[in-house]
């Protein structure tokens, strides 16, 4: 769906086989909070262009094909975006900036409703605020594990950049050769 985009915006890239090794770790070190993240769960996103990977911060995500209950409440509907994780090796604000351009990303994909979830764990106030930061609402709540680990449903809605296309952003791109 997604694939062989040379780069997402001026600045963010999907992750390559090549990355795997690198992320794979970065997700390791961080098991505490990412525990349930098999490695071929990685792989898969990885070759499904569905992670971004760039100055040390992946994203990985989801367009949803059908409506998924993602919160005690919430429903995704088709093309709503659920980002799955985040992280990032720094605490440089590279994170915030990659964050804001896949919000950008996201509003310009015709496919894409531009309504974004995630889940967090209801522990997790670093996150929490981070999300919160960058412009994401909390909505509703989740659990997981039969009630045993407690979560937040995150919500942002980016403006959908009708008037604008992929090429605008990719001046020597031509989204038909891709799509």
């Amino acid at each position: 769906m997604y694939q062989n985009f040379p780069t997402l915006y001026p600045y963010m890239k999907f992750a390559v086989k090549d990355d795997f090794l690198e992320i794979s770790n970065l997700f390791k070190k961080n098991r505490k909070l990412f525990p349930h993240i098999r490695m071929g769960y990685l792989l898969k996103s990885i070759q499904q262009n569905e992670c971004i990977f760039t100055d040390g911060v992946v994203i990985i995500f989801k367009i949803h094909q059908r409506t998924v209950r993602i919160g005690n409440i919430t429903k995704s509907q088709k093309s709503d975006c659920h980002l799955n994780q985040i992280v990032s090796t720094t605490r440089d604000g590279s994170a915030s900036k990659i964050l804001n351009q896949f919000f950008n990303y996201i509003s310009l994909l015709p496919h894409a409703s531009g309504v974004i979830y995630l889940n967090v764990r209801s522990e997790n106030d670093r996150a929490k605020k981070f999300y919160e930061r960058n412009g994401m609402k909390l909505i509703d709540k989740i659990s997981w594990s039969d009630g045993k680990i407690e979560g937040d449903v995150y919500q942002i809605i980016v403006k959908k950049n009708g008037s604008q296309n992929l090429e605008s952003f990719f001046p020597s791109f031509d989204a038909s050769k891709y799509v």
